[in-house]
């Protein structure tokens, strides 16, 4: 057995937190620079935002070109991208350990620097307005999209991470400075790196290159989601084949039920020999596509279950659904399927973290979300202390009359 990694966490002068995991066993580093700032955080009218300004953080800064900022790590061997979600928007490459001072380099300068240049923010727009094209012409993020906007409504967490046209057509670049200037300050800034990391080294390269301003910024709020009473949301479009998604509001990424969630949803729904798998597709051949699925935010969550199948078994998929989930709740778990869901989920946690990019994404989330350091055997521990009562309690709080299901079906004769 490899030793635990080495991890250790610093607060520099101006509020940013810095965490690394040091692994001996390896010659690469992950690195990222994340933001507590995702699109719940956005007004209604700047929708679409916070990804807008993750890719013109590519477009150029005071010294890097965007063809250098797309060549720099990659003709190392290394990668670079980033992602925008509901609540953090992170930068991030992952090379050998030997050019880790670049990867930090290149990151800082991005979110440092970047010159949001008005000819960029033009060209991006249409780049981004196709993005939401490409999405709306895959037919499982769009009913994944109506799900989401179902259970949370008109929230910033029911809203789309793109935007909308109409949003993403009117930014400005004095909007984009604006809400860069207020949401991408120090204090909401978690730099996180795993792999063959010098800490030391990791805080001294980023207070050199990092050139935030120390501002107070826009402090965060995150509002409650208010309850929405619709339980239903059907669309159709030109498909072949109907996609179905429900489910209800999900844990918070902090709760304490989180162990038995992850024990509870890895029986019902995650992979091959799930419940859902095995009786939609093994046993009746409803479905290609079956399985469960959770979100965590800060003070809430979604779960839910899609289907990809022909539209005659959408009821029939759906009473099966149902039964299973009121089976999960009402019928004990054998001590063999027990365990084995608990070994399913361990081993793939355990195998995940082999990755320092995994790691490194771990990091930035305890902190964020936690605001502490948990070891994979603190994890291990708690998945071991799950028992079929506390899985059947957490099922039945989750799985009432109240679920909400979204349909996409397809369109018959144009109408």
């Amino acid at each position: 057995m490899s030793p635990e990694p080495q991890f250790r966490k610093t607060v520099t002068k101006s509020g940013v937190r810095i965490v690394s995991e040091k692994m001996d066993t390896v010659r690469s580093a992950a690195v990222g620079a994340w933001f507590e700032n995702g699109s719940r955080d956005e007004p209604k009218k700047l929708g679409g935002i916070s990804h807008f300004i993750e890719h013109m953080m590519f477009k150029g800064t005071k010294k890097r070109s965007p063809l250098r900022i797309a060549r720099e790590i990659e003709q190392v061997g290394g990668y670079l991208n980033a992602f925008t979600g509901k609540e953090v928007t992170a930068y991030y490459a992952h090379l050998l350990d030997e050019h880790l001072p670049l990867a930090v380099d290149t990151l800082c300068d991005m979110v440092s620097h970047s010159t949001f240049a008005d000819k960029m923010i033009k060209r991006e727009r249409s780049v981004v307005l196709e993005e939401i094209s490409s999405y709306e012409d895959t037919p499982d993020d769009v009913v994944h999209e109506d799900f989401n906007t179902l259970v949370f409504g008109n929230h910033g967490l029911g809203r789309p991470v793109l935007g909308t046209r109409d949003s993403v057509s009117s930014f400005t670049r004095e909007d984009v400075i604006a809400y860069w200037t207020q949401h991408y300050v120090p204090k909401r800034l978690v730099i996180a790196a795993a792999g063959a990391v010098d800490h030391d080294e990791l805080v001294k390269l980023v207070e050199q290159k990092l050139d935030l301003p120390f501002v107070k910024g826009k402090s965060r709020r995150l509002t409650e989601a208010p309850p929405v009473d619709q339980k239903e949301f059907v669309r159709k479009k030109q498909i072949v084949q109907a996609h179905l998604c429900i489910g209800t509001r999900g844990l918070s990424y902090s709760d304490k039920r989180r162990f038995a969630f992850f024990v509870m949803n890895t029986v019902l729904g995650a992979g091959m020999s799930s419940r859902l798998f095995q009786r939609l597709r093994e046993r009746h051949g409803l479905a290609y596509s079956i399985y469960s699925f959770h979100e965590a935010y800060h003070d809430s969550g979604l779960f839910g279950i899609y289907a990809g199948l022909e539209e005659k078994q959408v009821p029939k998929a759906l009473e099966m659904i149902r039964n299973e989930l009121d089976k999960i709740i009402n019928v004990p778990l054998s001590k063999t399927e027990l365990k084995r869901a608990k070994d399913q989920l361990k081993g793939g946690l355990t195998l995940g973290l082999e990755s320092v990019s995994s790691r490194m994404n771990r990091l930035a989330r305890m902190d964020i979300y936690l605001g502490r350091y948990h070891s994979l055997d603190s994890l291990l521990e708690g998945i071991n202390s799950v028992t079929s009562d506390e899985i059947q309690a957490i099922a039945a709080d989750l799985f009432n009359d109240s679920l909400q299901t979204a349909t996409l079906l397809p369109e018959v004769n144009g109408g």
